[in-house]
């Protein structure tokens, strides 16, 4: 008996010559026909795929005529190839038509969740699937790697998922632990990809004890990791060696909201960090600028500014950041923009601050809102009116750096800080900032306030200079200069970096580089925008 077995392609290149046929109409004996558009097949092929082809065959012209033509070609093509390749535009239609023709398409495709999102990334080419498993893999990792969908997956999807900045993790030795795991799951073919997995594992986050008892024993046979291992060991021993790695981030985006102008206060720049870019929101409806935003829980909350009849207003509006929906709040008891605000938060609610601006007038009034009241308080005012100033908070003081103000009946950049106290209902001054300044950008980080770029009216003068305040010390220090002089610039604490973002009708976005102290350039906003705020918000926002 002769027995003979063709290659392992040979199947895969019938299918596509199939295809390649259907495509130019040739053989075919069935058509369907869609708003002037004919859509030819072999009906064998379709009814191989699902028997309503050929038991309802007069009602699927019908059915296809409810569909774009990109979807009715994405189904076609499932049914001879067995591959979808379709934007998340048409997703829910392609679902929709395969149910109505009863076509089963893979249930990864549908929905991707936690369950399923392994599966996924090791079984689709399309994009926006590959995002969303990518998503959940990495937020759900502390309990999928112990997964048997984990242990299975090819090393490439394991490096891509160990090296993300993203993994949700309570330590480094989770990630070496997934290694560990995934390796001894199939030791004899794997272990030849241990070193290349030890790449992804930030050994500067593990302590010199783990390093030694756990790392080291399980690679000892790779001379590689031991070479790596033995340095790292050599740099912790070393008092002024500082790591380059930082430890994992749970995955969020950035939102850049607000700026000069209504046509640019009207969307939002979202920084994505797991494909790197900036794309704007839709058109959230503020019809105002030179406002103020906070974030109060899954809320983006705008404070005041100025519409487009040219007044200032006393509008207060949010923006649902899981439904994408804005709505109204209680309005100011004073109008004004080019204020400043915060949030500071109680035992069981969060208050919100609106401070100074601009309303015919320098203003020094402050405003206080709260979550469980719902309605706005006047408290002590600042102790010089202000507008153009900047605002963070560190413990329970709100501080005011700089701003523009009335000196002797002349308009002024000032370098005063004012800091308010909660528990006194106070303002004080506090160390003056080395540089007069307004329009430029305060946060705080890790118990300091920076401020950078900005606007000098005595000097007639863009800024670059970045200083930085010790609250216990109360010193203002120079820091690292801006790349260029600029004022209206945003900074944000984002995955354990600074960024400063536009400024200047500029869309340019600069990273801090903490280990030779300079600014570097990084992806650019999707347009130019200047007095923005920066929000870290969930990665699954809806805006």
């Amino acid at each position: 008996m002769l027995i003979v077995k063709a290659s392992s392609n040979f199947a895969a290149k019938r299918v596509e010559y199939l295809y390649e046929a259907m495509q130019q109409d040739k053989k075919c004996d069935t058509a369907f026909t869609v708003r002037g558009r004919m859509f030819p097949a072999h009906l064998i092929i379709l009814m191989a795929c699902s028997e309503f082809f050929g038991t309802h065959e007069g009602l699927v012209e019908g059915i296809m005529s409810q569909f774009d033509y990109e979807v009715i070609d994405a189904i076609l093509k499932y049914c001879y190839t067995g591959e979808i390749n379709i934007g998340d535009k048409h997703r829910k239609k392609l679902v929709e038509l395969a149910n109505l023709l009863e076509v089963k398409i893979p249930p990864q495709f549908k929905t991707v969740n936690k369950s399923n999102c392994l599966n996924v990334l090791k079984s689709t080419g399309d994009s926006e699937l590959l995002k969303k498993a990518m998503y959940l893999t990495l937020e759900n990792f502390e309990t999928l790697h112990k997964t048997q969908g984990f242990l299975k997956l090819p090393v490439s999807n394991v490096i891509e998922i160990l090296k993300s900045n993203y993994l949700n993790v309570p330590s480094e030795e989770s990630v070496f632990n997934a290694v560990k795991l995934w390796v001894n799951h199939d030791n004899a073919n794997r272990k030849s990809n241990l070193a290349q997995l030890m790449r992804s594992v930030r050994l500067s986050l593990l302590s010199v004890e783990f390093i030694i008892n756990v790392v080291m024993t399980f690679c000892h046979s790779c001379a590689e990791c031991m070479t790596t291992i033995r340095q790292e060991i050599i740099n912790k021993n070393d008092k002024s060696f500082v790591p380059r790695e930082t430890p994992r981030s749970k995955i969020q985006k950035m939102a850049l909201v607000g700026g000069w102008g209504i046509h640019v206060a009207n969307t939002i720049d979202i920084f994505d960090g797991l494909n790197n870019s900036w794309t704007l929101s839709k058109n959230i409806g503020i019809n105002k600028h030179s406002f103020a935003s906070v974030l109060v829980g899954d809320w983006i909350v705008i404070i005041g500014g100025y519409n487009s009849s040219n007044e200032s207003v006393t509008s207060v509006e949010y923006i649902d950041l899981k439904s994408g929906q804005k709505q109204p709040l209680k309005p100011l008891n004073q109008a004004r923009y080019d204020l400043s605000a915060v949030t500071l938060r109680r035992d069981s609610s969060t208050d919100v601050y609106a401070i100074g601006g601009y309303d015919n007038g320098f203003l020094s009034s402050v405003e206080r809102w709260n979550t469980n009241t719902r309605d706005w308080k006047i408290i002590a005012p600042l102790l010089v009116a202000v507008r153009d100033q900047s605002a963070s908070v560190i413990a329970d003081k709100i501080y005011i750096t700089g701003g523009r103000t009335n000196e002797n009946r002349k308009r002024i950049s000032t370098n005063k800080v004012q800091m308010y106290s909660v528990a006194t209902n106070s303002w004080t001054y506090r160390a003056q900032m080395i540089q007069r300044r307004h329009n430029h950008s305060c946060i705080a980080f890790k118990g300091k306030l920076y401020v950078a770029g900005g606007y000098d009216l005595q000097t007639s003068s863009n800024l670059d200079s970045v200083e930085h305040y010790d609250p216990n010390a109360n010193v203002w220090t120079a820091f690292t200069k801006l790349p260029i002089s600029i004022y209206g610039v945003t900074l944000c604490w984002f995955l354990n970096k600074l960024f400063s973002m536009g400024g200047n009708n500029k869309s340019d976005v600069w990273e801090y580089d903490e280990t030779n102290k300079s600014w570097k350039t990084s992806t650019s906003l999707s347009r130019t925008r200047e007095f923005a705020v920066a929000h870290v918000i969930p990665y699954d926002s809806i805006i």
